[in-house]
């Protein structure tokens, strides 16, 4: 036997003990899974109260919380900017990454790792609802941005359409590729400051009227960074699909995790996302949607493997070489946490979050709602201004004195904190935050 087919036979070998020893993880964690949230999906949430009460419901949820590993000190409301994982989740990781290193070769480079990652593509795929030969497996939503903007066949009298709520991540990398290859980009303004009077209907005419017959590619968020508003993403995909436009890209950061949908029904081509926000994953792990029919239309940004046939699937966009196989994996097992948490009973206690966030505002004399007013266009990031004081002011007062986290925002007539509120939080919490806040 050669000393080919000897490797082959043993890095076989190898997949099994790999396979073996995840197993035991798995096992572990699917335990821990049930002690933590109940057998069935949405357990956690049974029996929750629907009507006002925030001591009622803290003392509901106070079990949830203690699922996760914040500071006592913190009252942590900016799960936009970064997620925090579940305790089972960080354990998880940690168990993986110990397997790994009692072999690094064979646990990185054997057929057990890329069994290992297909296992959690398999779970992104059903999470996001699409197929899993249409999931990458990235590092986050601007990895994903910047692989459709470097690998689209745009040129001279192509343009990028985008609107001044996309983050800098969904953006710059269309600018400078623009420079590069001689496509323009458009960005046009759209303020988020007075959000709160913005409607889809608004917004879906906003897009259409920057449309020409050089529009080539739409960029916009599914949920935008600043003031939380959500779009109407198949209305604004078949409006431009009508007009002409050839690829629909989205920024999900704020979304997969946070509200119910299956990105197949969408009718875009891509869609990045950031699950280590709302899906709470280790840091540092991304999902890439792309659609089937345009991926030969799209070049990876990297090449490490001389294979054909790997280069004819989606794999063509992780095609790293070293990876880090536990966060890989521990990202399977944040999607097995939220998928027994059920998306539509998160989506509803997010809902819950908001509603009480905005009836508490609303019957404030010195907070300010700047955020969308329905939740059929709103999420659990949104926007609240405190009468007379500048938001980097407030922030640095709230988070010293009363240990509030959250993001400031301020310039281009905005002036508010950005609030995002996730399942550990309580009602009482933001009781707590109304109460300092209009004592500022």
């Amino acid at each position: 036997m050669g000393s080919s087919a000897n490797r082959r036979n043993f890095l076989k070998l190898g997949a099994a003990a790999v396979a073996a020893s995840f197993s035991a993880v798995e096992n572990a964690f699917a335990s821990r899974l049930t002690e933590t949230l109940g057998g069935a999906p949405g357990s956690a949430f049974a029996g929750t109260p629907s009507a006002a009460g925030g001591g009622a419901k803290a003392q509901q949820f106070s079990g949830l919380s203690a699922a996760y590993g914040l500071s006592a000190d913190i009252t942590y409301f900016n799960h936009a900017s970064i997620g925090t994982m579940p305790r089972i989740v960080m354990e998880a990781r940690e168990q993986y990454q110990r397997a790994c290193e009692t072999n690094p070769w064979l646990y990185v480079w054997s057929d057990g790792f890329g069994n290992a990652r297909e296992s959690v593509r398999q779970k992104a795929a059903a999470y996001l609802g699409c197929d899993a030969e249409e999931v990458a497996l990235t590092h986050n939503t601007t990895e994903g941005m910047n692989v459709v903007s470097q690998g689209l066949p745009l040129g001279p009298g192509d343009e990028v359409l985008f609107s001044s709520m996309n983050h800098a991540g969904a953006s710059v990398c269309w600018e400078q590729q623009a420079v590069r290859r001689g496509f323009s980009t458009k960005r046009f303004e759209l303020s988020a400051a007075g959000a709160e009077h913005m409607t889809p209907q608004a917004l879906i005419a906003a897009y259409e009227r920057q449309i020409t017959a050089a529009t080539k590619v739409l960029v916009f968020p599914h949920i935008d960074n600043i003031v939380g508003f959500r779009h109407p993403v198949r209305e604004m995909a078949d409006m431009a699909r009508a007009r002409g436009v050839e690829f629909i890209a989205i920024d999900g950061a704020q979304s997969v995790g946070m509200i119910e949908f299956r990105v197949e029904d969408l009718g875009v081509d891509f869609y990045c996302a950031s699950p280590h926000k709302w899906v709470q994953s280790p840091k540092g792990t991304g999902f890439f949607y792309i659609r089937r029919d345009v991926q030969p239309m799209v070049e990876s940004m990297w090449t490490r493997s001389a294979s054909s046939r790997q280069r004819q699937t989606v794999r063509k966009y992780e095609d790293y070489g070293t990876r880090n196989l536990s966060a890989v994996m521990a990202l399977g097992a944040a999607i097995d946490f939220q998928t027994r948490l059920g998306p539509a009973a998160k989506e509803a206690r997010c809902r819950e979050l908001w509603q009480y966030f905005y009836d508490r505002v609303a019957g404030s004399a010195r907070l300010i709602w700047r955020s969308a007013r329905s939740w059929d266009f709103a999420s659990s990031l949104f926007a609240v201004e405190i009468d007379g004081v500048p938001a980097d002011e407030a922030f640095q007062r709230l988070f010293q004195e009363h240990g509030f986290v959250f993001r400031a925002f301020t310039g281009g007539g905005l002036n508010h904190a950005r609030i995002s509120p996730n399942l550990m939080n309580t009602e009482d919490e933001i009781d707590r935050f109304v109460a300092a806040a209009e004592a500022l």
